[in-house]
């Protein structure tokens, strides 16, 4: 559970931090004219540790949302299988 939402959020944070800077343009003043643009700009002019800016409480809350999430269901697997042995399902 944690690891796969760690491991998710070592994927998915550069294009987190694309889309945030992408959506906080304003209007007349764009400087990313995409993905791969915002990728290219943000690398050369912040280095490639800035597409990672905000990775820890994002690991930290997709990891423990992935374990809760994975608890959960099995403890909901639990009870459908119990229900199911005794013929209430």
């Amino acid at each position: 559970g944690t690891g796969a939402g760690v491991l998710a959020t070592c994927f998915n944070a550069p294009f987190d931090v694309i889309k945030s800077r992408v959506q906080s343009q304003l209007p007349g003043m764009r400087r990313y004219h995409g993905t791969f643009s915002a990728l290219a700009t943000i690398r050369r002019e912040e280095g490639a540790r800035a597409l990672y800016k905000g990775f820890l409480p994002k690991a930290l809350r997709l990891g423990l949302g992935q374990t809760i999430g994975l608890m959960t269901f099995k403890e909901i697997m639990k009870l459908v299988t119990a229900a199911k042995a005794s013929g209430s399902l």
